[in-house]
């Protein structure tokens, strides 16, 4: 019964993860599409995201992803623990951009995004 029990609330928070990141991140002009796919298991799970974006240089790239990942941090609903994705890519794929662009070491977790940009969510 514990392990019927545990089971359904990792499938809820896989759910809420993969309800709560695109309504973040689709809220942020300039994002064609967002779709998550996540995880959550005993000690752990993983989060994978692709997320489109309408851009036609690196800089507009580097903006829509920046205003993504302020609204990742904003919304209440994402976890800490919970990953940023690790690439945005254009339209057409021509340009791909990372969190690496905007002073991250890799694909940092909300948690660091909302202490880099000092977001406490409400």
């Amino acid at each position: 019964m514990a392990a019927a029990l545990m089971l359904s609330v990792s499938a809820c928070g896989a759910e809420k993860c993969e309800e709560a990141f695109p309504e973040a991140a689709m809220s942020v002009p300039g994002v064609v599409s967002a779709e998550w796919d996540c995880s959550e298991q005993f000690g752990g799970g993983w989060q994978r995201a692709d997320v489109v974006i309408k851009a036609t240089t690196e800089d507009e790239a580097i903006a829509v992803m920046d205003a993504v990942l302020q609204a990742v941090a904003a919304s209440p609903e994402i976890e800490d623990r919970w990953s940023t994705p690790q690439e945005y890519v254009s339209e057409d794929g021509s340009i791909i951009v990372s969190a690496n662009d905007v002073g991250f070491n890799g694909s940092p977790s909300v948690g660091e995004a909302r202490e880099h940009y000092g977001i406490a969510p409400d």
